[in-house]
């Protein structure tokens, strides 16, 4: 199987999907963008579902790695950690107007009551987001500026919905008022009791 046509034909599909969703993506439409020829999409993805799954998972590695990057900074505190992974996002946002949200969240509202492999897929395990955040917490927790309290996970999946509501708002306003007031909130909501967080 030639792996590198196969990566484009993902990568121009993802690409189409994030502003078009995956029921106004058409295969014609990907394959022109990969420079593919016609007909050559079952040979790498058994049905448009599939494709759809991968490109999912497409979506999920690249925040994932997004993440690592964040988590992997030296020096921060979790306060600084968490500003610096949703300036990641807004500088992402800000280069495209506010006009696109999250990927796996707009595929989770499309597909997720649609299609049983889409539903198990993304009940299957937390999301990327929710990892990431679930570090940054237990990162908060041993420095004691968040709520020791707190079951880490648990908070972290509160704080990725939270998250995607916040990007539907940011898209609707066009600007990055609903990310900064994310920021500030968790904040509050993760800090010890009685501590004033970082703006």
């Amino acid at each position: 199987m030639n792996n590198a046509a196969r990566e484009r034909i993902l990568r121009a599909g993802a690409a189409i999907m994030h502003v078009k969703g995956f029921q106004g993506t058409g295969l014609a439409e990907v394959l022109a963008a990969a420079h593919a020829p016609k007909g050559s999409f079952y040979h790498y993805f058994p049905s448009k579902e599939a494709f759809g799954l991968a490109v999912l998972a497409h979506f999920e590695e690249g925040l994932g790695a997004m993440g690592q990057e964040v988590l992997a900074l030296p020096g921060l505190s979790a306060q600084a950690r968490l500003d610096a992974l949703v300036e990641r996002f807004r500088e992402f946002f800000a280069g495209r107007g506010y006009t696109l949200g999250c990927p796996i969240g707009k595929l989770a509202q499309e597909m997720g009551d649609l299609s049983e492999a889409f539903q198990q897929h993304l009940a299957a395990r937390p999301t990327p987001l929710t990892r990431i955040m679930a570090a940054i917490i237990a990162q908060g927790q041993a420095e004691g500026d968040f709520d020791p309290g707190l079951e880490a996970e648990e908070a972290a999946r509160f704080l990725a919905g939270a998250w995607q509501g916040a990007l539907i708002r940011m898209k609707v306003e066009r600007g990055p008022g609903p990310l900064t007031l994310f920021t500030r909130y968790a904040k509050r909501l993760l800090a010890t009791s009685g501590e004033t967080p970082t703006p």
